[in-house]
């Protein structure tokens, strides 16, 4: 049995490429803000996200993300799972406040420009053996 991991791939966006790996129960708070876990510049290019934009809760085999109220709206698979809207100011950390989204393997989390992956390593290897089963009959 393989043990137990979610990579986020940057898929879009100034760091294409660029690999997250998670093995344990974390979470990673993504957006501009120093404190951020994943810290996107603050830079022209990455103004559309917020200085905490959403939270990525890694509770292994269990991956939430949940918008933290940020301006321009967090994205699963295309569809807007969250936003503040533009009268209100930025909310403080209650995350009863934001509703959680369970991820699967493949969902693409969007945030201004740039687009993260989330692979399930059990997930991975379970369609990998899937693959290799010869069928009878």
């Amino acid at each position: 049995m393989s043990s137990r991991k979610v990579i986020l791939t940057v898929v879009r966006g100034s760091a294409e490429g660029q690999e997250y790996i998670f093995d344990d129960h974390s979470w990673c708070l993504v957006g501009r803000g120093n404190d951020c876990d994943l810290r996107l510049p603050k830079d022209f290019e990455h103004a559309d996200i917020s200085r905490h934009h959403c939270l990525l809760e890694i509770d292994l085999p269990s991956v939430r993300v949940r918008d933290l109220g940020s301006r321009n709206g967090t994205y699963v698979n295309g569809l807007k799972i969250g936003q503040r809207s533009a009268a209100a100011i930025a909310p403080e950390f209650d995350l009863s406040d934001f509703a959680a989204h369970e991820l699967r393997d493949r969902d693409e989390i969007q945030v201004g420009h740039t687009v993260f992956r989330i692979e399930l390593a059990d997930a991975q290897a379970m369609a990998e053996s899937m693959a290799s089963l010869v069928t009878i009959g």
